[in-house]
């Protein structure tokens, strides 16, 4: 089988995503040292590696074009399956805002409660980015990790516990099992308009919906942002 794309093309597609070699290695689970040799055109990675890394790529948005072209995709439509769905969504979420001003994610149907500590562990990371978070939980739920005024209620004959989230030019959705519920998917739009379309209306139901006044958690979020941010980059588990 032909290489899928030569070592130039995956030095661009870092260069698109502002990447560095770890950060590759920790997303695509492919070593520093074969990804080093790959660059380097000192050995080709097996079909079955170049395809983790050629996948981790289209699920950022990169395309690789011919034998030498490197691209953006313009508006595209990507589904995740498989483990930690919900994690590696986030991870989209800090590697599509790490170079805009005044990021922010808009996260709609979520229960802090529920979060397992891979997910807690990477929404710390967002927020050590400089990431800020506004979310719509369920009304009565004072379990709020966050500061009290990146939360509103929703009254509960509107909440769904199916979480959305709105980033820079993309809008998130999870696929949950009919049945356990539990996520077996998510999809991810990156196109402006609907971006816009779905900023528009998470702002108006927060402009509408009532601030919570208390929290019960004993967990925050800021709690180890401090400490977070000191770890180097390879010591922080990705998906």
């Amino acid at each position: 089988m032909p290489q899928q794309f030569s070592s130039s093309q995956l030095r661009a597609a870092r260069g698109l995503l502002n990447w560095s070699r770890p950060d590759l290695a920790a997303k695509t689970a492919v070593s520093e040292q074969t990804l080093h040799r790959f660059e380097n055109d000192m050995g080709e990675p097996e079909v079955r590696t170049q395809e983790k890394i050629r996948r981790v790529f289209d699920e950022h948005g990169i395309e690789f074009i011919g034998n030498d072209g490197v691209r953006l995709k313009n508006d595209h439509i990507v589904t995740l399956k498989g483990e930690n769905i919900f994690f590696r969504v986030l991870d989209d979420v800090i590697a599509t805002l790490r170079n805009i001003k005044k990021p922010e994610a808009l996260f709609a149907c979520v229960v802090d409660k529920l979060s397992p500590p891979v997910v807690v562990e990477n929404y710390r990371r967002l927020r050590a980015s400089g990431i800020a978070m506004r979310s719509l939980v369920q009304e009565g739920d004072t379990y709020l990790m966050g500061a009290l005024k990146e939360y509103r209620h929703l009254p509960t004959s509107f909440f769904h516990n199916n979480t959305t989230i709105i980033y820079g030019d993309k809008f998130a959705t999870m696929i949950l099992d009919p049945e356990t519920r539990a996520d077996i998917g998510a999809i991810i739009i990156r196109n402006p308009h609907v971006a816009a379309a779905q900023r528009n209306l998470f702002n108006l139901i927060w402009s509408n919906a009532k601030a919570p006044s208390k929290t019960t958690a004993k967990v925050r979020y800021d709690s180890f942002s401090t400490a977070l941010m000191s770890k180097p980059a390879s010591t922080v588990a990705r998906s």
